[in-house]
């Protein structure tokens, strides 16, 4: 079973690793980055390199604050809903600044398997959440 520690620790340690990529790549990285992208794969939003490494691990450290705070006020019954939404967020943010910060360095990205990866990504999660809900196994 994932506990809160061990999640929170795994949160953590993804919130790090992204903004380490970023720092880590930053010699390499384009003075105006692309963050945000059509459906196509044409960026459509730019903004100045310190703002796109910076920017999605601040927003994943304030996810991660208020899923824990959203899950001491309301619990869920069965406690490995929330590691597991907390991760498996963590999880995505972390890959899709990842997917930013390969695209900015001159790598083509599969947009269209990005938009289902993250379509599947809802699904499963909506899903494992709603059985738990059910009280339904899934081992």
């Amino acid at each position: 079973m994932l506990s809160r520690r061990v999640s929170t620790g795994l949160s953590i340690g993804l919130v790090v690793l992204t903004a380490a990529a970023g720092v880590g790549l930053w010699p390499r990285l384009p003075a105006e980055m692309a963050i945000h992208f059509s459906v196509t794969g044409t960026p459509d939003n730019y903004v100045s390199k310190p703002i796109a490494v910076g920017l999605l691990p601040a927003i994943m450290a304030a996810t991660l604050l208020f899923l824990a705070g959203a899950f001491r006020v309301d619990p869920p019954d069965d406690p490995r809903m929330a590691a597991v939404t907390t991760v498996s967020t963590m999880g995505l943010m972390a890959a899709i600044q990842a997917l930013v910060l390969a695209w900015n360095l001159g790598y083509p990205l599969p947009f269209d398997l990005v938009t289902v990866g993250v379509v599947v990504w809802g699904a499963a999660l909506v899903g494992y959440v709603a059985a738990r809900e059910r009280g339904w196994s899934l081992a």
